[in-house]
């Protein structure tokens, strides 16, 4: 409904009274009081009745579902078989689509064979054997024969930190840091031959600094392996993990005697291009990094999961993964709020199976002050000229504790929440008379200010009460 046309509108002819106390009129028409008021009661009825007219257009009645023939409780023939609060439905297997965000997580990855080691992958080593020479810290168990009597060389005595052995009073210090067990004997024995007859010397390392090696070590830049100290870094980059053992051992024998080595991939740099969370792009599919992409718009959880094996078997061996969704992106809710004339609210929320309209609600924190209690809930259908109106009695499944039409949401819904209908009033006569009152501010001002500055002020008269 549009409105057009002109409206008269009251004149009132505005007054100077000099210093004489003379009344100035502008030199306007002249007019009589009775014939002003009427004026005045014509443009106020007409003004009135523009702005009920303006607030019926604004908010006036359309085809469909609007706020002249909103559904009401009781008024609606709803199912009896619709999803409730104390009667919800399991709804269909979740299907896939963007931009739905996928957690993926490996049970089994293996690469297929031969792989060649690279950047990123994990090695799992264990090594161990006798330690090949003496360090400082090291404990050596030692035993002379042919020693003093009142002085006997025997029990276990550290190396130093200088990697000396002392020996006792009388007998001082050797330096044996560096050397294999018999060469350090035999380092002794010499020593001792300048103090006894025939010493005979017996050594054994009870307690090592070099431990055995054991952990995870991943293959850091450069392809190489950085070991604990002493052990260094040992290059495994394009080798193959049997070959990765040999050259670890190899660097290891200098450390150790009857060393036994063991090296395993414990986890392959690929692995964490598949593993974690995955967004469905827009054409549909999962990127898997060097492993491609997969499509999987459409599909259940499960198809998308053999979807995903079936393509990474071009590259592991029998893979086993598992999928779950960790974003609800794609099956969502709204909640409306009619703004009232300042603009609707919409909010959109994830769906995920067991939400009502009251927890939908509870979304937004409640409802808006410039809401009011008429509530229905939109449902799209399969007929593009259908539409399914559920109304909501708030009071109802709030104050009362009503089950009846605390519907269970479903993918799509529209949750509409009407605004109140005075506040929308107010709104609309506030659009319509905002521009009169600018235009009648105006005027005043105008009006106010030709006043004072005019008749007598400009000749350098005015009040007597005047300051200037």
């Amino acid at each position: 409904m549009s409105i057009a046309g002109v409206f008269p509108v009251g004149r009132v002819e505005p007054s100077i009274r000099g210093r004489e106390g003379a009344t100035r009129k502008w030199n306007t028409p002249q007019a009589t009081v009775g014939d002003e008021m009427g004026k005045n009661d014509r443009g106020v009825s007409w003004i009135a009745v523009a702005t009920v007219l303006a607030a019926v257009a604004s908010g006036g009645c359309q085809t469909g579902y609007s706020p002249c023939n909103r559904p009401e409780p009781g008024k609606v023939y709803v199912p009896p078989d619709m999803p409730r609060e104390l009667s919800k439905v399991v709804l269909p297997p979740y299907t896939i689509e963007p931009p739905d965000i996928l957690l993926i997580d490996a049970i089994r990855i293996v690469p297929k064979q031969p792989y060649y080691l690279r950047t990123g992958d994990v090695l799992a080593i264990e090594a161990q054997g006798q330690p090949k020479q003496l360090r400082p810290g090291d404990n050596v168990d030692i035993q002379v024969e042919g020693a003093l009597p009142e002085a006997p060389i025997m029990g276990v005595l550290p190396v130093g930190s200088t990697g000396v052995i002392s020996l006792g009073p009388g007998y001082g210090a050797v330096q044996v840091a560096g050397m294999t067990v018999d060469e350090a004997r035999d380092a002794i024995e010499k020593h001792l031959k300048q103090i006894l007859a025939e010493p005979i010397v017996s050594l054994n390392i009870v307690q090592s600094t070099l431990q055995p090696l054991t952990g995870n070590f991943p293959v850091q830049m450069g392809g190489v392996v950085s070991l604990p100290a002493p052990y260094g870094t040992v290059a495994v980059a394009g080798k193959t993990v049997e070959e990765a053992q040999q050259a670890i051992a190899d660097h290891l024998g200098q450390f150790f005697d009857k060393l036994t080595a063991s090296v395993v991939l414990a986890e392959f740099a690929g692995k964490q291009q598949i593993i974690g969370e995955h967004l469905v792009t827009p054409d549909g599919t999962v990127t898997l990094g060097t492993y491609g992409s997969v499509p999987v718009v459409g599909m259940t959880l499960d198809e998308a999961r053999m979807a995903i094996e079936n393509h990474l078997s071009q590259f592991l061996e029998d893979p086993e993964i598992s999928v779950t969704v960790y974003a609800y992106n794609s099956k969502v809710y709204y909640v409306i709020l009619q703004g009232a004339g300042s603009g609707d609210g919409v909010y959109r929320f994830p769906v995920t199976g067991n939400e009502t309209v009251l927890d939908a609600i509870s979304q937004i924190n409640g409802l808006d002050p410039s809401s009011s209690t008429e509530i229905w809930i939109a449902r799209p259908t399969p007929n593009s000229t259908g539409v399914q109106m559920l109304p909501v009695d708030w009071h109802g499944i709030t104050a009362e504790g009503l089950a009846g039409t605390n519907y269970q949401i479903l993918p799509g819904d529209r949750i509409y929440v009407a605004n109140d209908k005075m506040l929308a009033l107010n709104a609309a006569i506030a659009k319509f008379t905002l521009p009169f009152e600018r235009v009648m501010g105006f005027s005043l001002l105008g009006v106010g200010t030709v006043t004072r500055f005019s008749g007598n002020v400009l000749r350098g008269g005015g009040s007597r009460f005047a300051t200037f």
